[in-house]
């Protein structure tokens, strides 16, 4: 632990006079917004870019989830969701400049009640492909595809989605929306459907603000009413030290079927 403060303490210090005062915003935008909370539901808090990996470009990434406060009973198995932390181990490879796979193995580890036992939950498996370019405001657009393997003594139904990446930039901001469509391998499954959206300004190369939303409307035809649905908005933020970024923020809910409170905390690193 001394060992991991150290040097914790000698990369913040290396930080420019900017970066430091908007790791410092975040944290305290964090706790104050900690202090209202409102439900929201929450899995893997990412919005996706068309630009990811060029070609020969590896990817290898630490994820971080922790449901803080949540009426939901349970989450992948039958863990308890309450203080779940949700640790996720990534690696990625750039076939082509516009060809990318993904590779995910998914932990649990609750840690209400003294049951602290990490666990292989799922597999994950990704594939996108960027069809567009960004031209002026027109924006790029990629396919994405991912198939679920859950551990069969967790669940039995394998689950595949679909997304469409889209990322439009002017500037300083940036504008990134992903509608989702995703089934489970069961008989009495339906097509749901989702959002995942982005909304950014870069203070510099190296630092990016933003406001981030996710959601589920539900089955295809049948949308249940919304506050049987699951919607969430927070802040979010990243860091570009080099070939290492570090993607930190909030999920806050706007619905009773939700998480209350989410945090996540995504690190990478390309090679």
């Amino acid at each position: 632990k001394f060992l991991l403060y150290c040097a914790c303490s000698s990369a913040i210090r290396s930080l420019s006079r900017v970066t430091r005062n908007s790791l410092i915003g975040m944290v305290l935008c964090l706790l104050g917004l900690a202090l209202a909370v409102q439900p929201a539901e929450a899995n893997h808090l990412k919005v996706r870019t068309p630009y990811a990996l060029d070609k020969g470009e590896l990817e290898a990434g630490y994820w971080l989830d922790a449901f803080l406060n949540t009426p939901v009973t349970t989450s992948a198995g039958s863990f308890p969701r309450q203080h779940l932390l949700r640790h996720t181990a990534e690696l990625a490879y750039g076939i082509t400049d516009r060809w990318w796979v993904e590779a995910y193995a998914d932990f649990e580890n609750p840690t209400q009640a003294g049951t602290g036992q990490l666990t292989l939950v799922r597999h994950r498996y990704e594939t996108v492909y960027r069809f567009l370019d960004r031209q002026g405001f027109w924006p790029a657009a990629a396919l994405y595809l991912e198939y679920k393997v859950p551990l069969r003594r967790f669940d039995h139904n394998d689950e595949v989605e679909w997304k469409l990446l889209l990322e439009s930039r002017i500037k300083d901001f940036m504008i990134r929306l992903n509608p989702v469509w995703e089934r489970e391998f069961n008989d009495a499954s339906r097509v749901r459907f989702g959002y995942e959206n982005g909304w950014y300004w870069f203070a510099r190369p190296s630092v990016r603000w933003g406001v981030e939303g996710f959601g589920n409307f539900g089955p295809i035809g049948s949308f249940p009413t919304t506050n049987f649905q699951r919607h969430s908005w927070g802040p979010a933020v990243k860091f570009k030290f080099g070939k290492v970024g570090w993607d930190l923020g909030m999920q806050f809910g706007w619905t009773d079927r939700s998480d209350y409170a989410a945090f996540k905390s995504i690190l990478d690193f390309e090679f």
